[in-house]
């Protein structure tokens, strides 16, 4: 287990700072994403005091254990006296924090708990802005003073050396900016990895020598390790020679394309009828030059020029972002305005073919938000890597303007589109399909983290049932406090995001799939009522819940899903913990109201067309007597439910056959039994809470398997068990 405790501090009484906060909050996004999976928590402003940042570490350095214990800091640094201070939010002339020869008996006693104890200054800047009495700003040499390092356990990287002070640079520290980079990808080794000397390595180089130097001070036995399962770095040291060339050829490009830009750009008519279009198919190739010029020679960054050429460049690529419906893009025409988030903006293009598709162009005033960009790749990614008929399938990225084509979908989102809420088997039925496809994101170890009626869009189907497809990736696994509140002002949709998203975004627990789990509770409450609900005043939401699902046709179902939406929306710890939990509820209730409209009963003829309905809904499966055939809703999975015999008083024996279709991309099965036999040792694992169902493999194809069920009454309630079998044993195949 990794931990992180990061402080940033802006609001200085008297001494305010500017970038501090942003650097931690940068800081702590790079550290929690999955390449490093640390558990962090933030202390921010106000939250940043003296007994609140030791409590914090001390708790965490005394009665945690785990691979890597780091503390960010971002703020003032003092010295008063001999002793050297972080200075605190709360802090007073005399008394200015935190010391540092408490942090370190504090680091010294967490090394017994965690293989290494990292600490990272950015400090030292503007020190001297406080007006107290025999103080001066904090330098590297009383870091390395008081924090004595002894052995491969206790490491310091501190912004600058002694005699310099830290630098900010439009609204954030030199230091960090480089850090982030440099765990963003520009310190990634040839192994894939992410080591604290390779950041101390990159963010030496980065810094212009005549603005401040970097100290790193530990006695390495061993190789730190920050992050893991990066793309190796391909890249080799820069040759003097080989830079000038380099320069050289980066200004060529920087010039020819300004001048292009300046006849296709400027007058409107121009732009919309070719102008956008040629520049676009002009810069691509560049841009695509510049990034894989830069991966290649990472020490191009401390480049001045090259910095400059960059900035430029991005510039180039945000006149670009500036669509207009009308304009002629590489894709075609842009037809409409489809909608925007905080991310960028989406429009409907019109290809050569005829065909219209989606485009989802980035903001173009962000570009140099590395952060941001990057998670906003990262949602491309999930979006790509996830082969679903509900998903959203998306199609090339584009590097001008940023973004990617994705599929349109005929109908609108979720909020606009008309739910018959008087139907509550349609009701239950649209919440099951949106339920089947978050459960396919969870096998494929992607959680959504941004579920709300904006991102599920409803197409209307031939026999005008809706059909769900879920969009927008891009906080999945990587969500922060301010990509949150961007949304604050678009329909209430912040309330549909969990608590610990908001509060603790930076922990395990912000990335588990008890965070979907919320998010559809609170979605279901949507679908159910037509109101956006409360994300503080839950009791409330409760009572309109109840007061709405009073009219329907069983207070049976009713009772159900106030209980399953109490559960979902409680603590994390307390919620279903898997989506399929989640279903096995919303499947009762299916069940009651399907037995609340006719009868109970349901006959050995059309049994297995019930569970078909119930687990793939209207035209999604084929049935005849005593059997249905359907797809699992990814289209991996081949589905065939028999109803095998009767023992003459209503309960029968069922058999579910689940065969892998040819599309399934698991290369070990088709080579090798290990494959197949994990899959068989999961399978048994989920089956064995049925006491009734008993599983053999098959040998068809790439993989099959049977499960029989024993003594299931032909009712509704026999339906819900066998569709809840059914899902668990698609979820068990499907989840490699």
């Amino acid at each position: 287990m990794n931990r992180a405790v990061v402080v940033g501090i802006d609001r200085y009484s008297g001494a305010p700072l500017h970038g501090c906060v942003n650097d931690a909050n940068d800081v702590a996004d790079c550290l929690s994403d999955k390449g490093y999976d640390f558990d962090c928590t933030k202390l921010l402003d106000g939250q940043a005091t003296r007994a609140s940042i030791l409590r914090t570490v001390s708790e965490i350095a005394y009665e945690e254990s785990g691979d890597t214990l780091l503390f960010y800091f971002a703020g003032h640094g003092q010295v008063i006296g001999n002793a050297g201070h972080l200075v605190t939010y709360d802090a007073q002339p005399y008394d200015p924090g935190i010391s540092l020869s408490h942090l370190a008996q504090i680091m010294e006693s967490a090394s017994t708990n965690f293989h290494h104890v990292i600490s990272i200054l950015d400090c030292c800047h503007s020190g001297s802005a406080f007006g107290w009495t025999d103080s001066r700003p904090l330098r590297a040499a009383d870091i390395e003073r008081e924090i004595p390092s002894v052995n491969e356990s206790r490491c310091i990287l501190a912004a600058c050396r002694p005699e310099q002070t830290a630098a900010e640079q439009n609204g954030q520290g030199i230091f960090t900016d480089a850090l982030t980079s440099a765990l963003l990808g520009m310190a990634v080794d040839w192994e894939g990895q992410v080591t604290l000397l390779g950041v101390y390595d990159f963010v030496s180089k980065a810094i212009p020598v005549e603005t401040q130097t970097p100290v790193f001070k530990g006695d390495i036995a061993g190789t730190v390790v920050l992050g893991r399962g990066f793309e190796p770095r391909a890249g080799k040291p820069i040759e003097s020679s080989q830079l000038g060339e380099t320069l050289a050829k980066a200004h060529q490009f920087i010039d020819k394309y300004h001048y292009r830009q300046l006849s296709e750009l400027s007058e409107r008519g121009v732009r919309l009828q070719r102008g956008a279009k040629n520049c676009a198919e002009a810069l691509e190739p560049i841009v695509q030059w510049f990034e894989n010029t830069e991966h290649d020679l990472p020490d191009l960054r401390r480049q001045p020029d090259w910095k400059s050429l960059v900035v430029r460049l991005r510039e180039f690529r945000k006149n670009l972002a500036d669509i207009t419906i009308g304009e002629e893009t590489r894709f075609g025409r842009v037809v409409r305005h489809l909608g925007h988030g905080g991310y960028g903006h989406v429009w409907e293009v019109q290809g050569p073919d005829g065909v219209n598709r989606a485009m989802k162009v980035f903001h173009g005033n962000e570009l140099d938000d590395e952060v941001k960009v990057s998670r906003f790749r990262h949602g491309y990614e999930n979006m790509r890597s996830l082969s679903h008929p509900r998903i959203v399938r998306v199609h090339e990225m584009a590097k001008a303007p940023y973004g990617f084509m994705m599929d349109a979908i005929a109908g609108d989102n979720l909020r606009r589109a008309y739910i018959d809420r008087d139907d509550p088997e349609i009701v239950l039925r649209l919440l099951l399909d949106i339920c089947q496809t978050v459960q396919y994101a969870h096998t494929k170890s992607v959680k959504h983290r941004d579920i709300k009626p904006e991102n599920i869009i409803a197409e209307r189907g031939n026999d005008g049932e809706l059909i769900p497809y879920l969009t927008d990736f891009d906080l999945a696994y990587h969500e922060t406090n301010r990509t949150v509140t961007t949304n604050i002002g678009v329909g209430g949709v912040i309330n549909y995001a969990a608590p610990e998203q908001l509060f603790e975004p930076n922990t395990k627990t912000a990335r588990s799939e008890t965070v979907d789990i919320y998010s559809l509770a609170q979605l279901m409450f949507f679908v159910i009522t037509g109101r956006d609900p409360s994300g503080e005043k839950l009791r409330k939401n409760v009572e309109v819940l109840t007061k709405t699902l009073g009219s329907w046709v069983d207070d049976r179902a009713a009772t159900i899903l106030i209980a399953l939406y109490e559960r979902a929306t409680s603590r994390p710890s307390e919620r279903p913990q898997t989506v399929l939990e989640f279903m096995k509820e919303l499947h009762s209730a299916e069940a009651i109201i399907q037995a609340a409209s006719g009868t109970d009963f349901v006959s050995e003829e059309i049994f297995c067309q019930r569970v078909g309905f119930s687990y793939r809904g209207i035209n999604g499966y084929t049935a005849s007597d005593h059997e249905c055939r359907m797809n699992s809703l990814s289209g991996q999975v081949e589905i065939v439910v028999r109803l095998v015999d009767t023992d003459g008083q209503q309960h029968a024996n069922i058999e579910v056959e689940c065969s892998v279709t040819g599309s399934l991309p698991i290369p070990s099965l088709k080579s090798s039994k290990t494959g197949r036999e994990s899959i068989n040792v999961r399978l048994d694992k989920s089956l064995k809470r049925f006491h009734n169902a008993t599983r053999h493999p098959g040998n068809k194809g790439t993989f099959q398997t049977f499960v029989h069920i024993r003594d299931v009454p032909l009712d509704v309630g026999g339906v819900s068990s066998v569709t809840e079998i059914v899902s668990t044993t698609v979820w068990g195949i499907e989840q490699w």
